[in-house]
């Protein structure tokens, strides 16, 4: 297969390099020319002015056919990296498609884990608690009184509170899922949380969030209109005017 030739530089063109040639000896003369003040100086800076737009045009010409060769060459192996990308972004979306339903329930087990867990160190805390308070209890009562029953029944409770402490710590605590799951060859998946955003009522969104009224105008369509109608262009709200500029053709030779 023949590969397009690839210039780098515009002095590989000798077109280009004429082109050139020939607007260094006009710029030469045009900067060194004072303000128009006469019919004469008007006639020849406008010849100027033509002959630059025409340069300009030439020079873009030259451009294009100069990139062709590039434009072509990056085209192409574009074309044959996005086949081989979209392959394998087509495996990526079958291993998601495997792999979402297991990750989605192992991370409701993790929550569901941590749920219970947070659980148990809550039941663990409010058993030590109810201990601590028991034996403060039992303190307080050996130190006011002289019932051995009363002493009695409140070691009693200390004795069941701590037995309820001893029985939740005995209870072990469930361990979670891990986040990510550990690939054959030691890479790791995990999920994340992608937040996006869909309108459930548009009426309702804040004028702060909306973009600006100008960058709701289709101005594609506008100037349209504009080119097309001049100055009987007409939309609802919108004003239409024009701005003066300079046109030349470069006369025949």
């Amino acid at each position: 297969m023949n590969m397009p030739r690839i210039y780098t530089d515009p002095s590989q063109s000798e077109t280009t390099v004429a082109i050139i040639g020939d607007m260094d000896l006009l710029e030469d003369k045009l900067t060194n020319m004072p303000d128009v003040a006469t019919d004469e100086e008007a006639e020849l800076v406008s010849e100027y002015r033509a002959q630059f737009r025409a340069k300009s045009k030439q020079l873009d010409k030259e451009r294009l056919a100069m990139t062709e060769g590039a434009r072509a060459t990056v085209s192409m192996v574009n074309d044959k990296f996005r086949a081989i990308i979209e392959r394998a972004d087509r495996c990526t979306q079958l291993a998601d498609n495997k792999l979402l339903p297991f990750m989605r329930e192992r991370e409701r087990q993790r929550k569901a884990a941590e749920d219970e867990a947070r659980r148990q160190r809550e039941e663990e805390a409010e058993a030590q608690r109810v201990a601590d308070e028991a034996a403060a209890e039992a303190e307080r009562i050996a130190s006011e009184t002289q019932d051995a029953e009363a002493l009695k029944d409140a070691e009693a409770k200390v004795k069941y509170a701590r037995s309820g402490l001893d029985e939740l710590r005995r209870t072990p605590i469930a361990k979670p899922e891990k986040k990510a799951v550990q690939g054959s060859l030691g890479s790791q998946t995990g999920m994340r949380k992608n937040w996006k955003y869909r309108i459930a009522d548009f009426s309702k969104v804040p004028e702060d969030w909306l973009i600006p009224e100008a960058d709701r105008l289709d101005k594609g369509k506008l100037n349209t209109v504009a080119k097309r109608d001049q100055e009987n262009a007409h939309v609802p709200g919108i004003e239409f005017y024009y701005e003066e500029a300079l046109t030349s053709r470069a006369g025949v030779k």
